[in-house]
């Protein structure tokens, strides 16, 4: 089958229509990770039945821990990414590796965040530049923020993003529990022992989680952790104050996963343009939210959507190459 690229074999998996919306969902194998087994889902959303389809400024939305590319969209069609397509963006949707329609590959084990950051992500950027010549920005939730910033830290992208929108993003949050001498080793041995966390069993989410993105969290939130590369050992809250691309950093009140003070904190150490956006009473919305009714809630479809279509479209012209 020839690939859809002419940067790295690319497959059309699937096309399928989502009440108004088309989607085709791509396979993306880059071939830069260690592990040559590496392919990732990327989806494409657009109006359906419309032959002539006018796309603007592309965007990327990465999902967080224990979830796929469903926490953006429903199997109805409804969600925050529909719902930037009816605003007239091109909306791709990334899934970390064994997640969604991402197949597992041969290391899926020891898949971290930064492996997501180094090496998926720029290919992802450089396949949809490719694709629509222009620059997407990239909105993350959660975990799927901590990928988007680490590789910005890492200046990982051939060409810089025009923009970039964290949702309950942090990465300074010490962990009571881990700051006990051993108990971070202990946890990280544990974890490996078991090779994942089942998101169901846990009741969490739909997904799994592999032993490699969670010992990279312990390893940061243990005694003396720090935000690093598990690579190289480099230290990525420098890089991360050296960077210059725009951002919009998104907390909530209620949030007990990713507090708001560590996310904001987190946010305020960042070194390039940024803006931030609270999620609560005290700044005019009609709820405190937490951490996933952010984006999943008819509250936030009425109140929080808006705000990041309209910063997002504020952007949308530096998105040309």
């Amino acid at each position: 089958m020839k690939s859809s690229s002419e940067l790295f074999p690319v497959t059309l998996l699937r096309a399928d229509i989502l009440g108004g919306l088309s989607e085709d969902i791509y396979l993306v194998k880059h071939n830069r990770d260690p592990d040559q087994s590496v392919q990732v889902a990327l989806s494409r959303l657009g109006k359906a039945y419309q032959e002539t389809e006018k796309r603007g400024a592309p965007v990327v939305l990465v999902h967080g821990s224990f979830t796929n590319r469903g926490f953006w969209l429903s199997q109805k069609g409804r969600g925050l990414a529909s719902y930037l397509v009816e605003q007239g963006m091109d909306v791709w949707m990334m899934e970390h590796r064994g997640h969604g329609q991402s197949p597992r590959n041969d290391d899926y084990e020891n898949n971290t965040a930064e492996r997501y950051a180094r090496y998926d992500v720029p290919a992802i950027h450089e396949f949809i530049q490719e694709q629509t010549g222009k620059s997407p920005a990239w909105l993350g939730h959660s975990l799927g923020g901590t990928v988007i910033a680490t590789a910005v830290a890492l200046q990982a992208f051939a060409t810089p993003p025009p923009a970039f929108v964290m949702m309950g993003t942090q990465v300074v949050r010490p962990n009571l529990s881990l700051q006990i001498p051993l108990a971070g080793q202990i946890a990280r041995g544990v974890v490996r022992f078991k090779k994942e966390l089942d998101g169901r069993q846990m009741k969490i989410g739909p997904e799994n989680e592999p032993a490699g993105i969670i010992n990279e969290y312990l390893a940061r939130h243990s005694l003396l952790g720090r935000w690093k590369s598990p690579s190289t050992g480099e230290q990525l809250l420098p890089l991360w104050k050296q960077a210059n691309v725009p951002m919009l950093g998104i907390s909530a009140v209620a949030d007990t996963t990713d507090p708001a003070k560590y996310c904001q904190r987190f946010y305020r150490m960042y070194g390039g343009p940024k803006e931030e956006l609270l999620l609560g009473k005290s700044s005019g919305f009609s709820k405190d939210f937490a951490h996933v009714d952010m984006v999943v809630s008819p509250e936030a479809e009425v109140e929080v959507w808006p705000k990041i279509s309209q910063w997002l479209s504020a952007y949308g012209h530096k998105a040309l190459c």
